[in-house]
């Protein structure tokens, strides 16, 4: 099974990523310093989008907005993902998407609203709180970020006084239109069945790199071992 996802996988990296010429998620220096600056009334410490992932991420997300206002009903919303290189392998860290419509009803994502200029949601990029790099810089310099980002800086950083990565980190995001085929032949996911597919895939293949902790078990280093998907000896079964 393992070797059949891994199979989907490839196909699914070259027909949407281009590794040519990655994008990375943050604005660093040459030795991986990312750059930081004050962000709100409280000039809190905050960790700095990429200038390429920024203007990409806002001209993807507009491309959803336009779909949304002429009711024209292409696109589904955005699908992202947050991702390392080995070589030319491309290392799944983070999956995830933002729908073109609310919770409920079929008014427009709050965090699609002003995608030209909201620094703050920025389809679920921003800079607030309860938003990626809102949380991220939490976690990196107040340490009061949730467990989950507690996680991302454990595994991406090498240091943070300063913000240093371990490895160049790149995103990726496509606006998923309608009736496009997933990763699995012949079929055509709605948007959150295709983030759960993807998120299911990676996990198979990255146990120990993937930092989703929707769609995945929750012990995902038992389950992982147990599948026979990885060695740590670490992992204690009775956890799972």
């Amino acid at each position: 099974m393992t070797d059949t996802k891994r199979a989907l996988w490839e196909r699914w990296v070259d027909r949407f990523v281009d590794t040519t010429d990655p994008i990375p998620l943050f604005e660093t220096t040459s030795d991986g310093t990312i750059e930081t600056f004050g962000y709100g009334r409280s000039e809190r410490s905050t960790l700095r989008r990429g200038h390429r992932m920024e203007r990409r991420l806002r001209e993807a997300g507009e491309k959803v907005v336009t779909d949304y206002e002429r009711r024209a009903g292409r696109y589904e919303g955005l699908v992202y993902m947050m991702y390392t290189l080995n070589g030319d392998e491309v290392v799944p860290r983070y999956l995830g998407k933002c729908g073109k419509f609310g919770a409920s009803g079929t008014s427009l994502n709050s965090n699609l609203k002003n995608v030209e200029t909201n620094d703050g949601k920025l389809a679920r990029w921003g800079y607030g709180n309860y938003y990626h790099f809102g949380d991220l810089s939490s976690a990196v310099f107040s340490n009061d970020g949730t467990n989950k980002y507690d996680r991302w800086v454990t595994d991406l950083f090498v240091s943070t006084a300063p913000p240093r990565l371990r490895e160049p980190v790149y995103f990726w995001v496509e606006p998923w239109e309608v009736g496009t085929e997933g990763p699995y032949p012949d079929t055509y996911p709605y948007l959150e069945e295709l983030e759960y597919q993807l998120i299911g895939i990676a996990f198979e293949l990255y146990p120990e790199r993937l930092l989703n902790t929707e769609g995945v078990p929750t012990n995902p280093d038992a389950y992982a071992k147990m599948r026979g998907w990885t060695d740590r000896e670490d992992t204690r079964l009775s956890d799972f």
